[in-house]
């Protein structure tokens, strides 16, 4: 083996423990069983004020997960701006808040 071969092997191993896009991804999705304690009202009133925080950080547009290529996800650096980032994660949280009133059947 050449030094060649093993620098490029320490280069691999040492980007590979970057925290790539698809880590950050997964850790916006959450369980709904953190808001199985929260009241119907209080929470379907959390879901709003998200929901409305979401749609002034996009511009109306809404979040959409970014198109990453199957594969490349634990490579590639969260490329998103950070009102995507803080979108992403207001999302997963709107996300869990519905599964959790859909789950109890809360009306609001």
């Amino acid at each position: 083996m050449t030094t060649r071969h093993l620098q490029v092997i320490i280069l691999s191993a040492l980007l590979s423990g970057c925290a790539g896009i698809q880590s950050q991804l997964d850790n916006e999705k959450i369980s709904s069983l953190r808001y199985d304690s929260v009241a119907c009202p209080a929470l379907v009133a959390q879901r709003n004020q998200a929901v409305a925080e979401i749609s002034r950080l996009t511009n109306g547009r809404g979040y959409q997960d970014p198109n990453v290529v199957t594969g490349f996800g634990p490579f590639l650096p969260d490329y998103r701006t950070a009102n995507q980032k803080q979108a992403g994660a207001l999302q997963g949280q709107a996300d869990s808040m519905t599964r959790s009133i859909d789950r109890r059947k809360c009306t609001g």
